[in-house]
């Protein structure tokens, strides 16, 4: 991370793809439940969450594993924690979207979709936000910047 002073903080990138690996885990279990529950074939039992959808949940855990730890590398090797470390890594997340599809196209749309907004989600903030650590003031300062004034508008 980097603060204040533009110093860079070290990240673990072992200890990053682990935890995201997990939580992307969740997520796709979640997915294979609903895809379990809503199947067209009735009959099955909750177990058909791992047999037939298992692979949801193997490719949300591949998916959230290499964003973090490409995330991390990137960050670690450039020295720099800023919105070009998400989109190296949107773009490695979105190439197993296409690989899963077995299509290079798709690979290629992806990696650009998914660097692209991951690149602008992180360059307008992230979770903390642009605004995150100002005082009210400077709050104030930046939504005024945002838009232009009436007087502005009449010239």
């Amino acid at each position: 991370m980097v603060d204040g002073n533009n110093t860079f903080e070290e990240r673990d990138w072992k200890l990053e793809t682990a935890k995201y690996t997990l939580g992307g885990a969740g997520i796709g279990m979640l997915a294979s439940a609903f895809q379990t529950a809503y199947a067209p074939t009735k009959g099955g039992s909750a177990l058909d969450m791992f047999g037939k959808y298992g692979g949801t949940i193997a490719f949300m855990a591949a998916m959230g594993g290499v964003f973090a730890g490409v995330d991390a590398a990137a960050a670690q090797i450039r020295g720099k924690d800023d919105y070009k470390n998400s989109a190296i890594a949107g773009c490695a997340a979105g190439l197993i979207a296409g690989a899963r599809q077995r299509s290079i196209p798709a690979a290629l749309g992806s990696c650009a979709f998914f660097a692209a907004s991951m690149a602008t989600y992180e360059y307008s903030g992230g979770f903390d936000g642009a605004m995150h650590g100002m005082t009210r003031e400077q709050r104030d300062e930046y939504r005024a910047g945002l838009f232009a004034s009436a007087a502005d508008l009449r010239k």
